[in-house]
């Protein structure tokens, strides 16, 4: 667990760190005079199709180095290694098809969205452009993940990116470019991303590319088509499941309210940043252990994931909660984006809900049970997509939040079930019943102590108040060992830095 928590909170330490500029340039998009709704939603429109687009252009290969690198490392010297060059062939492929079948359905898409979302449809080859570079990024970062080597692709996602769209917002501020050009340039951001990481390797000399197909591949081709076949039709159906809020909410309604969403989606978006990290850190680490079949090392990593993940989720949503609305006067946010803290509140409670299940993701994906990532895809899919068009046209954006809250919900309860059918394994303990205890009881008495006071003087007050009892209680009653491990390592450090 100790190279897991190292990484972990590496990874999660350089992602609040992007998150800090990220909400920077939230506010900067939702700061009255500068960029309307309608223009902030249309980025995040970008943003959910290419998170579509990409994995359908992977064809599998993303899972195929996740479950089999195990396999090639194991038994290939680096010149021999193949899993790369399969990768990029059969991905390639998938790009060459996806973004054709694009080209070919435009006027399907521009007759969907033209009335309401008339920026999308401006600027629709430019979304192709976005999707395409983050495709190649998404294949890059599941190589390195293969190598242990998550840390730099977590900074060019989390960091790097939202630096550079901080650059162009600067840009588009002082009036030196318009914002159509501002849109070409946001559109581009990721091809830096793939060139530092593509020479990132050829420097360390980790880009191995053989250019023949390797016994290993001949070996397991029968097992490598089979499961990539259905983890690539459950990992994009399930990622169209979680990104049809914001494009049926773009189609049922307009940019503006999409925009609105899409802010307190981001807010709510901040909870996850420590679950990206662990899945992307854990997949391969319980990969080997399937392999090993090493049981209860797989079931140690999947319940000290919930604690500290729960713990990390829900001490940072009741400390945005606690001062949700002081927040909101404070920074002057357009009055039209603060319309949706309901929405913040429902996503917010399913993130929470979905780090409490630890790392079921990565445990199942890398199982001997992988073809449930298929069906359960299809089961999401099946609800999420006439949810959250039926709910759009109903509720708006609450509707959209509501039905994709809820449809996730019902997601994760079945991957928890089955993982405890199939392999008698479960991620909650007792203490999460007294995680869940604590926070609440902090929240409370950070809420009725100091309910009355405002401004900044009250963020500080609630905040310090909650996140003190928060943590003495969690050393107190010793929910999780990882804190004192953290402690200890912090301690030698300090000592061997004062013996310098």
């Amino acid at each position: 667990m100790g190279q897991i928590r190292k990484q972990v909170l590496q990874s999660s330490f350089l992602s609040y760190i992007g998150f800090g500029i990220g909400a920077i340039n939230t506010y900067l998009f939702t700061k009255k005079g500068l960029f309307t709704p309608e223009q902030y939603g249309l980025t995040q429109v970008i943003i959910s199709i290419s998170q579509i687009l990409a994995p359908l252009c992977t064809l599998g290969m993303t899972g195929f180095m996740g479950r089999f690198f195990p396999y090639y490392y194991g038994n290939l010297s680096n010149k021999e290694n193949d899993m790369l060059m399969v990768a990029v062939l059969f991905s390639g492929i998938g790009a060459l098809l996806v973004f054709s079948g694009c080209i070919l359905f435009e006027p399907w898409v521009i007759e969907q969205f033209r009335k309401r979302s008339s920026l999308l449809v401006e600027y629709y080859y430019w979304v192709l452009v976005f999707s395409f570079f983050y495709f190649c990024f998404t294949l890059l970062e599941s190589y390195l993940g293969t190598l242990k080597k998550t840390v730099l692709p977590n900074f060019m996602k989390e960091t790097v990116y939202r630096l550079c769209v901080m650059i162009l917002i600067g840009l588009y501020v002082f009036e030196i470019i318009n914002f159509g050009m501002f849109v070409i340039l946001f559109c581009s951001v990721y091809l830096i991303n793939v060139l530092i990481i593509v020479v990132y390797l050829s420097v360390t000399r980790q880009f191995y590319f053989a250019i023949r197909f390797s016994f290993v591949t001949r070996r397991f081709r029968k097992n490598i088509r089979a499961y990539v076949s259905f983890m690539y039709v459950g990992v994009a159906i399930s990622n169209i499941a979680r990104q049809i809020d914001t494009l049926a909410l773009a189609g049922a309604k307009n940019l503006h309210e999409t925009g609105v969403y899409s802010l307190n989606q981001f807010t709510a978006a901040v909870l996850q940043v420590p679950y990206r990290g662990l899945q992307a850190i854990a997949g391969p680490l319980i990969a080997e252990h399937w392999k090993n079949n090493n049981y209860a090392e797989i079931n140690r990593i999947y319940q000290r994931s919930s604690i500290n993940l729960f713990l990390i989720g829900s001490f940072l949503f009741l400390n945005i909660w606690l001062n949700y609305d002081e927040g909101l006067t404070i920074l002057r946010i357009d009055a039209d984006f603060a319309a949706g803290k309901t929405v913040f509140l429902m996503l917010a409670l399913y993130n929470v809900f979905e780090l409490g299940t630890g790392a079921n993701a990565a445990l199942l994906g890398t199982s001997p049970a992988w073809r449930f990532e298929f069906y359960s895809g299809l089961a999401l899919l099946a609800l999420s997509i006439p949810l959250n068009i039926i709910f759009a046209k109903w509720k708006g954006m609450e509707g959209v939040a509501l039905a994709s809250a809820g449809t996730l919900v019902i997601y994760n309860l079945f991957r928890l079930c089955y993982i405890k059918y199939r392999f008698d394994m479960w991620p909650f303990t007792i203490k999460t019943l007294y995680a869940l205890l604590l926070v609440s009881g902090c929240y409370f008495v950070s809420w009725y102590l100091f309910e009355g006071m405002h401004g900044v003087a009250g963020i500080l007050v609630r905040s310090t108040t909650f996140s003190v009892l928060v943590l003495a209680g969690v050393a107190y009653f010793r929910l999780t060992p990882d804190l004192f491990q953290v402690v200890e390592v912090v301690k030698k450090r300090w000592a061997q830095k004062n013996k310098k």
